[in-house]
């Protein structure tokens, strides 16, 4: 079972950086204005946090790849951990804007979506997967294995990535207004 799970979480966090990153850059405007409605951060800090998220994001993606096809146990472990803390924030941070009643777009995805406790726990969820992915972090790593065992953990992969990514747009229903399970 490790064997599969291991490669999968580490494979969808991993991937989920680099979606985030690339939709960030693609989009630079969305996470910018979401911060400016959430009215969290003072405004001096929003210029730097929208140029530090995508590079952040994209920097643990491109060097967790790396330690996956190099081999590097340590250097997963460390960019998982990482991963962990990262997304920890994002759930911490979506949590506390739900709860002060501030709303306003999630700033995750290139498209306007409001944010939501599906965004908060899609964050929660790639925390957790990325823990685990750091706990099973030898098995994440390619082996001499069976193609078709590599097949399945590419697609399961792929799919899961699929799937969590567009979770929060995927559950928000724009007639039904911006609540959603999870905001209370």
């Amino acid at each position: 079972m490790t064997t599969f799970f291991g490669p999968v979480a580490a494979g969808i966090v991993l991937l989920s950086l680099l979606a985030g990153c690339a939709s960030h850059v693609a989009a630079p405007g969305a996470l910018r204005d979401a911060l400016r409605r959430h009215r969290t951060l003072p405004g001096r800090a929003i210029p730097w946090v929208t140029v530090a998220v995508p590079v952040v994001e994209g920097l643990l993606g491109v060097v967790g790849l790396a330690a996956v096809f190099g081999g590097s146990r340590t250097g997963l472990v460390l960019v998982l951990a990482a991963s962990a803390a990262l997304f920890g924030t994002y759930a911490g941070y979506l949590r506390y804007v739900l709860s002060t009643g501030r709303g306003g777009p999630c700033g995750c995805h290139r498209t306007d979506i409001p944010l939501s406790g599906w965004a908060a726990g899609r964050a929660l969820t790639y925390t957790l997967l990325a823990v685990a992915g750091a706990l099973l972090a030898a098995s994440a790593l390619p082996s001499s294995g069976d193609p078709a065992e590599l097949v399945t953990v590419t697609l399961a992969t792929l799919t899961f990535t699929g799937l969590l990514w567009f979770l929060p747009l995927a559950l928000h229903n724009p007639a039904e207004g911006e609540t959603a399970p999870w905001t209370s």
